[in-house]
């Protein structure tokens, strides 16, 4: 990984610490989501009319991917805001941030998407950062069972970490495409592309709550008082912008997503620190296992 992959990672980090703060410590939805997502079109639009995207230039296979992308986006979102309103943003975030660490390598390696295979020092670090995540929802080592496992949280932490390896596949594969068309890196592309999925995303959530009585409720309520999830609109769409800025640093994708995961200790702490959340020793430990996983795959 380069020192700009580093940097541009290293400020998203605590950009996306801060939008999931500000949904979990206000009204954890979907509908707090979408909003979040129309206040980030707006960011990009200037930058997609600037930028040297024509859609009629597109292939079919771009739109598939960024229809894949935004798909896995709601489901990351479904996933993350009922799995707040069921438990601590201290459990959920470091759990649904880790997961897809082995998942995007397990895909990556099985298509053969990445530049460079993965050697062993990688999949050891990520089997140490899947491990930490088996630890986080147990309140006791001794407490192990199955039945910890067993739950509606669980199930929202699987959907948001199935979801974060979809759109994280699709949206390198698609960045790709711009750039091979372009022949360059260019910052008005990429954040031209970040509106067409704040955009599609946006619009996907609204479909979703609008099936459903009480996130439609808490959307029009919303609508009143919208400023928390404008301001998190702006952390999470510049979170994520940077991040693709990162994709055309790395030789696998499988490396920027292991590396975002430096948010997890921040989340816990913040969650620990700010929202009084309970801090098991299991918890930490976990979290200490997957700091180690993320140093193993970093530096060996």
């Amino acid at each position: 990984m380069t020192l700009i992959a580093f940097l541009l990672i290293f400020v998203s980090v605590f950009l996306h610490v801060a939008w999931n703060m500000l949904s979990k410590g206000t009204t954890p939805s979907l509908a707090f989501y979408s909003l979040m997502s129309f206040t980030a079109s707006v960011i990009w639009l200037p930058f997609f009319i600037a930028s040297d995207i024509h859609l009629a230039q597109l292939s079919l296979s771009f739109y598939l991917l960024a229809a894949g992308s935004i798909a896995g986006e709601i489901i990351y979102m479904t996933g993350l805001a009922y799995g707040y309103k069921k438990s601590d943003i201290s459990l959920v975030y470091p759990v649904v941030r880790a997961l897809p660490v082995m998942m995007v390598a397990l895909v990556t390696t099985f298509f053969n998407l990445g530049r460079e295979q993965l050697d062993l020092w990688d999949y050891a670090g990520m089997l140490l950062i899947t491990g930490g995540c088996f630890l986080m929802p147990l309140k006791s080592l001794k407490g192990f069972s199955l039945k910890a496992y067993c739950s509606s949280v669980i199930i929202f932490i699987l959907m948001g970490a199935v979801g974060t390896t979809m759109y994280t596949i699709f949206d390198s594969s698609a960045i790709k495409i711009i750039r091979d068309i372009s022949g360059k890196i260019s910052v008005a592309d990429t954040l031209g592309y970040l509106f067409l999925i704040e955009f599609g995303l946006a619009w996907g959530e609204l479909a979703v709550i609008s099936c459903c009585r009480e996130e439609w409720t808490c959307f029009k309520n919303l609508l009143k008082r919208p400023l928390y999830p404008v301001i998190a609109g702006i952390c999470s769409s510049s979170a994520y912008g940077l991040v693709l800025f990162a994709m055309g640093y790395v030789s696998n994708v499988s490396y920027l997503q292991a590396f975002r995961q430096i948010s997890l200790p921040v989340g816990f702490i913040a969650g620990v620190t700010i929202l009084h959340e309970k801090s098991y020793w299991t918890k930490v430990i976990g979290v200490a296992i997957i700091a180690i996983g993320l140093l193993v795959m970093i530096f060996c």
